[in-house]
């Protein structure tokens, strides 16, 4: 099934995985690499380590069984987790 809007058949498919696979900062961290943020930038706007980063990315490349970031699924920078940085802030 391809994705209505970009035509890409990888992203409709591996969505659901990620989202039961990830735990909420797993998806957070990874939705951020997705759309290019180092993971220095990404610690920042998350108020995390780097190495805490590091760990959440190992751990999602090990469950999504991927070895890179280019080989993430696009559509995790389009997880519902991905704004709930603002909500932190806001808190």
């Amino acid at each position: 099934m391809a994705d209505s809007r970009t035509g890409d058949r990888s992203t409709t498919e591996s969505a659901p995985v990620a989202v039961t696979v990830l735990s909420e900062a797993e998806q957070r961290v990874a939705a951020l690499a997705v759309r290019g943020y180092t993971n220095r930038d990404i610690a920042a706007q998350l108020y995390l380590t780097v190495s805490t980063v590091e760990q959440h990315l190992t751990r999602t490349f090990r469950k999504l069984k991927v070895s890179r970031r280019r080989d993430l699924p696009t559509n995790l920078d389009s997880c519902r987790y991905t704004d709930l940085r603002y909500s932190r802030m806001h808190a």
